[in-house]
């Protein structure tokens, strides 16, 4: 009976755990894309690197291919309507040339979660309802001064 009771619980929590944790973005690197993935690589002339997200954290993972040092605290994701969302991390992140780095971002405004999503759902299905609006959604990043776009997917 003690057994039965312990498999009972560890399931109960192993599930309430699952359900209230972040749940995943996933990105495409065009609109008509079909595909989409839970990272995002990308490459610009001064830097490469990938990144995913969930509700609460943005992980970017970034090696610095020039020949300059570059730092930076907060990052902003747009919109296509110009809307942006500030990410921040703890404390500030330098760059050095031929250096990678991976940095957590969380939201700057504590009460709201990434890309306008709550910081947690009580369930996957309260959580796609309500990130409808993420797909085929255009996004901007903007790293070190250049920009790319990417489009959100659940």
């Amino acid at each position: 009976m003690k057994y039965f009771l312990k498999q009972t619980l560890l399931v109960f929590f192993t599930l309430s755990a699952s359900v209230l944790s972040a749940q995943s973005i996933r990105f495409k690197s065009d609109f008509e894309d079909g595909k989409s993935s839970s990272t995002f690589k990308f490459e610009t002339d001064s830097f490469s690197g990938s990144f995913s997200a969930s509700n609460t954290t943005f992980t970017l993972k970034i090696k610095n291919s020039s020949d300059s040092q570059w730092s930076f605290t907060e990052i902003q994701l747009v919109d296509y309507s110009n809307k942006a969302v500030s990410l921040c991390t703890d404390n500030e992140v330098v760059v050095d040339p031929g250096e990678t780095k991976r940095i957590t971002y969380t939201s700057c405004s504590g009460d709201r979660g990434l890309f306008r999503l709550k910081n947690s759902y009580p369930s996957k299905a309260t959580f796609k309802e309500d990130a409808f609006f993420l797909r085929g959604k255009e996004w901007t990043l903007t790293l070190g001064g250049e920009t790319f776009t990417f489009y959100t997917d659940i």
